[in-house]
């Protein structure tokens, strides 16, 4: 089975204006928590799958929607580490994937959105995944190679080693999106890859 990194197409714009100082603030109105200490839970806890943003925020975020990317009209978009979906693209993904994370609601004004924040983690393969090192000090990762045995039933998810920040995915989830149609994904071979 093949494992991809899931990439923007080249020259696609931001989907969404909901950077993750809009999203904290959003987020303290709603718990009234200070602003650093959910900047961080944010920032690190959220990519790393400590905390759900429906237990920060569960009626979603209000955006915008780009103007730009309203005339990509893409279904599925890559931002950060989330996946923002279309209608169309919920409606043909969401009983699929649920199980690989959680749908937050987006209130856009232009149409209805829903920003996917992936919850799977799978362990790497320790005896194939080598770190980088930098004047000896450990910089990334030189290759990145997951436990098969877990990515079984996964049709998305994250790595731990890489903080979360990065969204993988299996031939199963790749054929879901060609068989639907659906615009706005690249599937990467290269794990590692920041193009």
């Amino acid at each position: 089975m093949n494992t991809y990194l899931l990439r923007k197409p080249t020259e696609t714009c931001d989907v969404i204006d909901l950077d993750i100082v809009e999203m904290t603030n959003q987020i303290i109105d709603k718990t009234g928590q200070s602003f650093d200490e959910i900047l961080e839970v944010v920032m690190d806890d959220i990519p790393r799958g400590k905390k759900t943003l429906l237990e920060l925020s569960a009626d979603g975020f209000e955006c915008k929607h780009e103007p730009r990317a309203k005339k990509q009209n893409y279904d599925v978009n890559l931002y950060g580490s989330f996946l923002v979906l279309n209608r169309r693209a919920y409606e043909c993904l969401n009983e699929a994937i649920i199980n690989c994370g959680e749908f937050v609601p987006l209130k856009t004004d232009s149409e209805e959105m829903f920003l996917f924040n992936t919850l799977n983690f799978v362990s790497e393969d320790l005896t194939l995944t080598e770190k980088a090192y930098l004047d000896g000090y450990e910089d990334g990762l030189k290759t990145l190679v997951f436990d098969t045995n877990q990515i079984q039933d996964k049709l998305l998810f994250k790595s731990k080693l890489q903080g979360g920040l990065s969204i993988y995915c299996t031939d199963d989830f790749k054929k879901l999106i060609t068989d639907n149609n659906l615009s706005g994904i690249n599937f990467n071979k290269d794990l590692l890859s920041c193009f």
